[in-house]
This record gives structure tokens, sequence and C-alpha cells, in this order.
């Protein structure tokens, strides 16, 4: 083999080898966006997320401080009222909920919501039928764990919303 040839065969393997390190620290590069990114939408996503799971938690403890010990027993129009005064925080949540998104997250959201609206209304049907009386007259409220399907529904947006944080460098 002549120099000139070894001298082009040299200069295409040089090249060869200077366009793979570019590559290679194109995609490097790409991947750090990428990840920057991430983490950019991350801190707003889970401030937004975070503020709907402590209206709800609030909500829920609310509800709870409501189950008399005596009793067993919660009244429906307490309930009612409790989750009215509440209402309007979820709301607001909610809707920074479904703006920050993903979909799946919005949507665990909206059904956390609609359980306590489901709650509310069982007990507004309770309360507009007379409901039952005790041997001695009281009225009969809501007894058991009337809150499960908020519960539900909350720990599943917690899962979804855990999901939508995650990055590569939490696995």
């Amino acid at each position: 083999m002549d120099a000139g040839t070894s001298a082009v065969l040299a200069g295409g393997i040089a090249g060869a080898v200077s366009l793979g390190g570019t590559w290679i620290t194109y995609r490097q590069a790409k991947r750090q966006t990428k990840s920057e990114a991430q983490l950019q939408l991350r801190e707003p996503r889970k401030r937004t997320y975070s503020e709907f799971l402590l209206a709800c938690r609030e909500a829920l403890s609310a509800l709870g401080d409501l189950w008399d010990e005596e009793t067993r027993e919660t009244d429906g129009g307490d309930i009612e009222r409790t989750i009215d005064q509440h209402h309007p925080v979820l709301q607001r949540a909610l809707a920074a909920v479904s703006l920050e998104g993903p979909e799946v997250v919005s949507e665990a959201a909206n059904k956390t919501v609609k359980a306590f609206d489901d709650l509310y209304h069982q007990a507004f049907v309770w309360n507009a039928s007379g409901g039952d009386t005790h041997e001695d007259g009281r009225p009969v409220g809501f007894s058991g764990d009337y809150t499960y399907g908020v519960r539900v529904a909350l720990d599943h947006y917690l899962k979804e919303a855990r999901k939508s944080l995650s990055t590569s460098a939490d696995q």
C-alpha cells in the first residue's frame, strides 16, 4: 500500500472516530436537555399535586372528626355541611391539577372529587328521606367507614401523581 492510500485510510478512520464521538456527545446533550426539561416541569407539578392532596386530606380529616365516639355514627347534615365548606378549595385545587396535567393525574383527581360529591349525595338523600331513628328517637346517622370511597380515590390519585413526577433518576 502506498503512502497516499495510507493517508486517505488514516484520515477516514480519524473522521469516523470523530463522527462517532460527536454523535455520542450529541446523544448525551439531548438526554441532559430532556432531563432538565423534566425537572423544570416536575417542581410546579409537584406543588400543584401537593396542594390538591392537602385540600383533600383536610376535608377528609374534617369528615373523620364528625364521627361520634359514643354513638359510632355521623349525622348526614354534618357531612353535607363539611363537604360544602371544603368544596370551593377542592374545586380550585382540582382546576390547577387539570391544567397542569397529564390527563391520567387529572382523571384521578376528578375521581377523588367525585367521591366527595358521591358522599355528599348519599348524605343529602339520607337527610331528605328523613332517615331512620333509634329506639330512643335519635336519628340514625352514617356509621362505619363512610369515607372509604374518598380514601380509595385519593390513594389512586397519589399513585398516579407519583408516577407522573418520577424521572429516570428515581429508578
